[in-house]
């Protein structure tokens, strides 16, 4: 299995990863919950190609990443609706 189209970097970001962990992290909550809702659906799909593949148990892994991504963003959208009322 080739790894080409999948970077150690992002090309857009200049900081390390751990930087760009920190800067999610400082997002606003709302903004927060959209973006883990968007790598949940591009962990979705790439899971349900690689089912198409073949490739079940990389699928499962897959699929149980994105079910937990979607978990947290939820959680952060609830954190948001509890901050809210305290944001100018």
């Amino acid at each position: 299995m080739s790894c080409e189209k999948h970077n150690k970097t992002i090309d857009k970001y200049e900081g390390t990863l751990q930087e760009l962990a920190e800067d999610i992290g400082d997002l606003h909550y709302e903004e927060l919950a959209k973006f883990l809702h968007h790598l949940n659906i591009k962990i979705y799909s790439d899971g349900a190609k690689d089912f198409g593949r073949g490739r079940k148990k990389l699928s499962h892994e897959l699929t149980k990443a994105s079910t937990s991504l979607s978990v947290t963003s939820s959680h952060i959208r609830e954190a948001w609706n509890i901050s809210k009322p305290y944001m100018d």
